[in-house]
């Protein structure tokens, strides 16, 4: 994944920061809009350093009794399929 100021994050940590519940009258069900926040590495985020930046995105949730995970763990199995992330993996 490339940072917007260019730099690659090769070994790229990204952390849930926050998320919200949206409930969208025009589609008629519930969405998370959530935020991740990008470090350039593991070693930085355990060091207490600022994100390198943070990226926003919206994803419909499955409430049912059948969900696979809470909605957090939703938004990681989002981020996995979009294509900056297709070489993510977990830690």
């Amino acid at each position: 994944m490339e940072a917007p100021s260019g730099v690659e994050l090769k070994k790229g940590y990204h952390k849930i920061s926050e998320g919200t519940m949206k409930w969208i009258e025009s589609k008629r069900r519930w969405y998370l809009y959530y935020t991740v926040a990008h470090y350039l590495d593991r070693t930085a985020r355990k060091s207490g350093k600022e994100p390198l930046f943070y990226s926003n995105y919206l994803m419909k949730m499955d409430l049912t009794d059948e969900a696979k995970g809470n909605p957090i763990a939703q938004a990681y199995a989002h981020l996995k399929t979009l294509d900056e992330y297709e070489e993510a993996g977990d830690i």
